[in-house]
């Protein structure tokens, strides 16, 4: 070959060459360009895509770097969804026909916002706005769901936005989701972290051609680990993408709740109480629901819990409601786990708050066959509670304490300083020999059991425990049946210690009746009347609950012809009192007098039928 044939050869080769070059880079950019106008036009977003690399064959290999797709109007960030590098393989025949077929797929530095504007609108419908929005929001987003073969992802996050601007991460620093084909089951393995705690999940998810299908069930069996805590998950779901439509068996432990206030951004001291909970699990729409739940908290162990969370709509706060049963309720470890509690020294207390906008709302019942609060236990114990904006509703209390009833309503309402409360107590069966051991009263010469209805109000409150302080009490007490020692009858007795000692026999009482009224600790007790059938008692107290002292004056009308119906002073602490006869001054003879003249009872406890009897005066 000559010279210059063989240059005009080489010449031809190179000029072939570049134009090769030129083309497939000319190629490669009317690609990304052609790519980014595709996607763009089926989101209704911008997109951007940095590069695109596509190598021909059977299965295609495609590299992309630098992708974003933008968010929606009034969106938290300009994009929903970026992507640092994306290399895969999809199998041609799959792009014709669909759904895309993919295998080795690797995403790097995916980030993805997945969030609620403020009017709930969610970021994650694509396309142009439906004219039924109710209808599109209802629909599954996995239709299109590729073939995965094998996949990875790196370096990644998933982030859920609330409307109310609640954000919670996912971590997904490293993921794999495997299939042999579309009709076996998708298997996933995600290590990664929720709101910067450590997670450890393995899923077993049902095959990808159910996954696309629209409101048909599919496997969702799910295992994951955090620190102490496991969770398990076996059921199905209609829509795996939004975690909806999932109706399954849930059980989750946890011995110090360190994870769970990890997860809501809390100190892991903040709560550490175990928590046990092995139920069934529904989430439909704008509801979560636990039923039939058993399992414990801290050593309270619940016997029966049914509770759903339901999400608030365009701007209305969530509701929680339900019902929750235990078998022993511990308030002590519950509201101060971090404390040990001193039977001698209240250290737990109840928050008594009612905000103006409370978010959650609130209709729950809560239930105990024993309930330990402080030093004290009541047993048969439930309330009902429902709270709103600026009110908190107790329609309903209930417990046994010391062999009696108590049944309590009452409000809790919003006020400038605290809270201002209103409640209404009626109690039944009270015994009064374990009710005044419990007060720390010395003896006293009656035995029997008491009713009791008392209307209560306190102003600025912001505990329980404040609130026994500092209320206002008006109540009347009545019995119909008991006994007393018969020297408190014969009262005039040269030998005035009889009163308090168990001597002489006891007579059955007709009636009892006291009205008391109490403000700030301090309060009387007018009118106090007995009667027996040998004779009747009436008297008038005074008594102080934070000094523990107390003043009684009462005088005896015995049925026998010569008695002097001498008056009688009990006064001093509640646990020594003195006994002795009372000064005939002018205000101990008013305050007899009017003890003995009061004939009605406050409008409030007008109906208290108890001891009724002894409201006429004593003859």
């Amino acid at each position: 070959m000559r010279r210059s044939t063989r240059i005009a050869l080489i010449t031809l080769g190179l000029g072939l060459a570049a134009a090769t070059t030129t083309t497939l880079a000319l190629w490669q950019v009317d690609l990304r360009t052609f790519a980014t106008r595709k996607l763009a036009a089926a989101t209704g977003r911008a997109v951007h895509i940095g590069a695109l690399h596509v190598t021909p064959g059977q299965w295609l290999t495609v590299d992309m770097d630098d992708v974003s797709i933008g968010n929606i109007p009034h969106g938290s960030r300009p994009e929903m969804i970026t992507l640092g590098h994306l290399h895969g393989h999809i199998r041609l025949t799959s792009l014709l026909h669909g759904p895309i077929e993919t295998r080795d797929l690797i995403i790097t530095r995916f980030s993805g916002l997945f969030e609620r504007t403020p009017d709930r609108t969610p970021n994650w419908r694509f396309g142009p706005p439906s004219s039924h929005p109710d209808t599109a929001s209802k629909s599954s987003g996995m239709s299109g769901f590729p073939g995965l073969r094998q996949a990875t992802i790196h370096e990644s996050e998933v982030i859920y936005r609330s409307a109310k601007g609640h954000s919670y991460r996912i971590g997904l620093d490293n993921v794999t989701l495997v299939s042999s084909d579309d009709h076996a089951p998708l298997r996933m393995n995600v290590s990664g972290s929720y709101n910067a705690a450590p997670i450890v999940l393995t899923a077993q998810l049902g095959p990808i051609t159910t996954l696309r299908q629209s409101n048909r069930p599919a496997t969702l069996d799910l295992h994951a680990t955090s620190g102490d805590l496991t969770l398990d998950l076996n059921g199905t779901a209609t829509d795996l993408l939004n975690f909806d439509g999932v109706d399954g068996a849930l059980r989750l432990n946890t011995p110090t709740s360190a994870p769970l206030m990890a997860f809501a951004g809390e100190k892991p001291d903040t709560f550490p109480l175990a928590l046990a909970l092995d139920g069934h699990f529904i989430h439909t729409g704008d509801d979560w629901k636990l039923s039939h739940t058993h399992g414990h908290l801290g050593d309270s162990p619940i016997t029966d819990a049914d509770v759903t969370f339901s999400e608030g709509s365009k701007g209305a706060p969530d509701r929680i409601s339900g019902t929750m049963d235990f078998s022993r309720l511990d308030l002590n470890a519950l509201i101060s786990p971090t404390k040990s509690a001193q039977p001698s020294r209240p250290d737990t207390d109840i928050p008594f708050l009612a905000p103006a906008k409370p978010d959650p709302l609130l209709n729950v019942r809560l239930s105990a066959k024993n309930v330990r609060y402080n030093a004290l236990t009541f047993t048969d114990a439930s309330v009902a509670l429902v709270q709103k904006p600026g009110l908190v509703d107790v329609p309903s209390l209930v417990f046994d304490w010391l062999g009696g009833h108590i049944a309590a309503s009452g409000i809790i309402r919003t006020a400038a300083r605290g809270s201002d409360i209103q409640a209404n107590v009626d109690v039944t069966r009270a015994d009064i020999d374990r009710f005044r051991k419990q007060a720390g009263f010395a003896p006293i010469p009656i035995n029997g059991s008491l009713s009791l209805r008392a209307a209560v109000t306190a102003q600025g409150v912001r505990t329980l425990n404040q609130a026994t302080r500092i209320a206002d009490l008006q109540a009347v007490a009545g019995m119909n049946e008991g006994a007393i020692a018969q020297e408190v009858i014969g009262v005039a007795s040269t030998d005035i210690g009889l009163l308090f000692r168990r001597k002489g026999g006891t007579t059955p009482v007709t009636c009892l009746l006291g009205a008391l009224t109490l403000h700030q600790g301090n309060g009387t007790v007018m009118p106090l009347r007995i009667r027996t059938g040998i004779g009747s008692i009436v008297g008038a107290a005074r008594f102080d609950l934070v000094a523990r002292r107390f003043d009684l004056a009462f005088q005896s009308r015995a049925a026998a012809a010569l008695a002097l119906d001498i008056p009688i002073r009990v006064s001093g602490p509640f646990d020594r009192p003195a006994i002795g006869l009372a000064g005939w001054s002018d205000g101990g003879r008013a305050l007899l007098k009017s003890a003995n003249t009061i004939t009605t009872l406050p409008p409030a406890l007008v109906s208290f039928s108890t001891g009724r009897a002894c409201l006429r005066p004593v003859p």
